[in-house]
């Protein structure tokens, strides 16, 4: 009875240096393996700040433009603020655009149009990464507010009948825009952006127009417009992006 009851209380002792004895030879195993493989985990970001280096992009018609599906380069032309929130990016950016452009109008043997064409554009929305890894597919929407205003004078093409004159178009507009985009972690706090997006314009456009000629008397004419319009960016911004302010 003595020794079953010596046994008893033994047992626990024996146990407990049979479990240490099993833990140090894992210990000196999981120390002599260098196989285990090592995993790199992108780090995350409270803020993120960006310029837009190059665009690829259709912009508003301008009066009765031949041309206005041709898409026009942009560099350096761009702004963009995020607060990220893991896997979701709340954005401001602001686009602007200035450069004097050409184009016909009417027709291709009707008119030619050349002025300075200047474009701005403010827009608010949130992007969401599909996965956290050096390469970051994200989608998102963006709602904005554009000002799109052009001022030059139309010449009539020889022999073509058309009046010559001063133009100055001024186009206001609400958009909507679904967007993609691939986002490219090259090292800590630097990050390459490529984005595409269709953008949905409403805009009010009001237009001033003043002949010039022997049967003109120089009085300005004023005609408003209201008309949705699709724009497609297949670049709608290449940013290169900082983000700073770790998450943990």
């Amino acid at each position: 009875m003595k020794r079953i009851l010596l046994l008893l209380l033994l047992i626990p002792f024996i146990s407990q240096s049979q479990i240490r004895k099993v833990d140090s030879t894992l210990i000196r195993v999981a120390s002599r393996n260098t196989d285990f493989p090592k995993y790199k985990t992108q780090k995350l970001y409270s803020y993120t700040i960006g310029i837009k280096a190059f665009g690829y992009e259709e912009f508003p018609k301008i009066l009765n433009q031949v041309d206005a599906e041709e898409f026009k380069k942009q560099y350096l032309s761009g702004l963009i603020l995020k607060i990220n929130d893991n896997q979701i990016s709340y954005r401001i950016s602001g686009n602007f655009f200035s450069d004097r452009i050409s184009f016909r109008n009417e027709c291709a043997e009707c008119e030619e149009v050349e002025g300075k064409l200047s474009d701005n554009a403010l827009r608010l929305g949130f992007e969401r990464n599909f996965m956290y890894s050096a390469v970051q597919p994200y989608f998102g929407f963006d709602i904005g507010f554009r000002r799109n205003i052009f001022k030059g004078k139309s010449r009539a093409i020889e022999n073509s009948g058309y009046p010559s004159y001063d133009v100055k178009t001024q186009k206001n507009g609400f958009s909507l825009a679904p967007l993609f985009g691939l986002k490219f972690n090259i090292v800590n706090h630097f990050t390459i952006a490529a984005e595409s997006s269709l953008d949905l314009l409403y805009s009010y456009e009001k237009q001033e127009k003043t002949y010039f000629g022997e049967n003109f008397n120089r009085t300005p004419t004023f005609t408003d417009y209201t008309k949705w319009e699709f724009l497609f960016k297949p670049v709608g911004m290449l940013s290169l992006q900082y983000n700073f302010g770790e998450l943990y």
